[in-house]
């Protein structure tokens, strides 16, 4: 990199996971390097809005980054007749949820022609939808928790016997989701009838489709896994984390999460046998290659102790940056620094591009 890189730093956004952007986007801040990048932070408000600030101006927001100050310029939109409206060579998203992680972003980005770091429209679509991902990732023998799907275009008569099926068939508790989004937001864990109605109608407040799952018996393990630098090469895989919860919501919630995450133990690495480990590393590469990642991806399992059984949960493309997400801590603990990752998502970012501009897009 011979010249500073104009960067775009994207965050907020209008979704349910605004504040956690707000928390990552602070992280990269700190950890990206000026001497290296000319850092321009763009900020997306709740109702969809752009704001242009300084980067000087934000350097004293450790914890988060503001969505709106005195000094930041509203944007007539962040892209205008099919570019970017501002002049940038690569764009660091650190957004999350429905419209930023799932493929609309990225799609945009690329018709817009500018690099941008993370997976592609293809990958981003099918690791945001939760049941999708599951489709092709377990195949080949890899379980994942038996689920069933409920439409938000149900009726309350499809609801309620929904739900009576869910408790004959997996029991309690039970783990209801919304299919399609992340930070655990609308997600519940229910231990009998009363509870899981309540959960399903919240659930289906956050997506158009919910899944409710039967309850596993085991650890919660993580690895990182980030694409190598030469494209076609195998992708790197961090060493393993286990996230143990002792919160009283008795799961990995969004309390448990961000809000009073003294209660949540980050184990790395993760004490797993090394035969266990090899088993999860060589999951977690599979998964990234067959969903077509690009850039990154957070692989989440859980591990049955007694039996040695992975269980696939979920992929996130656009895992969080905060000081306790796991996906860089991860890479810290193998030996990759916060902003030397930074760095390598940005030349991966910048290799795709590259090819991408080299392609023949007319025939005749």
């Amino acid at each position: 990199m011979s010249k500073l890189l104009n960067l775009v730093l994207l965050y907020g956004g209008k979704s349910g996971e605004h504040e956690i952007s707000l928390i990552s986007a602070a992280s990269v801040l700190a950890h990206l390097d000026a001497g290296k990048y000319n850092i321009i932070p763009v900020a997306m408000d709740k109702e969809g809005l752009f704001h242009l600030h300084e980067y000087q101006d934000l350097l004293a927001c450790k914890e988060r980054l503001p969505v709106v100050t005195e000094r930041s310029k509203p944007l007539a939109g962040l892209f205008i007749n099919g570019r970017l409206s501002v002049d940038a060579d690569i764009v660091f998203p650190v957004v999350h949820g429905p419209l930023y992680e799932d493929g609309c972003l990225q799609g945009m980005l690329e018709l817009s022609g500018v690099a941008y770091v993370g997976c592609d429209v293809l990958s981003s679509s099918i690791g945001m939808d939760k049941d999708m991902a599951r489709r092709i990732v377990c195949i080949n023998g890899l379980k994942s928790a038996n689920y069933k799907l409920l439409s938000w275009h149900s009726s309350a008569s499809e609801r309620q016997h929904f739900c009576q099926q869910v408790a004959e068939e997996f029991g309690w508790p039970v783990f209801v989701k919304p299919c399609a989004m992340g930070s655990s937001v609308g997600i519940h864990k229910a231990k009998n009838m009363a509870e899981l109605i309540v959960a399903v109608d919240d659930a289906l407040r956050y997506d158009e489709e919910i899944l409710v799952e039967s309850f596993i018996s085991g650890r919660e393990i993580e690895l990182s896994v980030l694409e190598a630098l030469i494209p076609s090469g195998e992708p790197r895989v961090s060493i393993a984390g286990e996230i143990r919860v002792n919160h009283p919501d008795g799961f990995y919630s969004y309390s448990a999460k961000y809000l009073e995450s003294g209660q949540t133990d980050l184990i790395i690495p993760a004490a797993l046998s090394q035969s266990l480990y090899e088993q999860l590393k060589k999951a977690a590469a599979d998964i990234f290659i067959r969903l077509k990642c690009k850039g990154m991806a957070r692989v989440d399992f859980f591990v049955n102790d007694k039996t040695e059984t992975i269980y696939f949960n979920e992929i996130n493309t656009l895992p969080g940056f905060t000081s306790i997400s796991m996906y860089p801590k991860l890479w810290e603990a193998s030996g990759l620094p916060y902003p030397e990752l930074l760095d390598e998502l940005i030349r991966i970012a910048m290799v795709h591009q590259h090819c991408r501009q080299h392609l023949v897009t007319n025939y005749l």
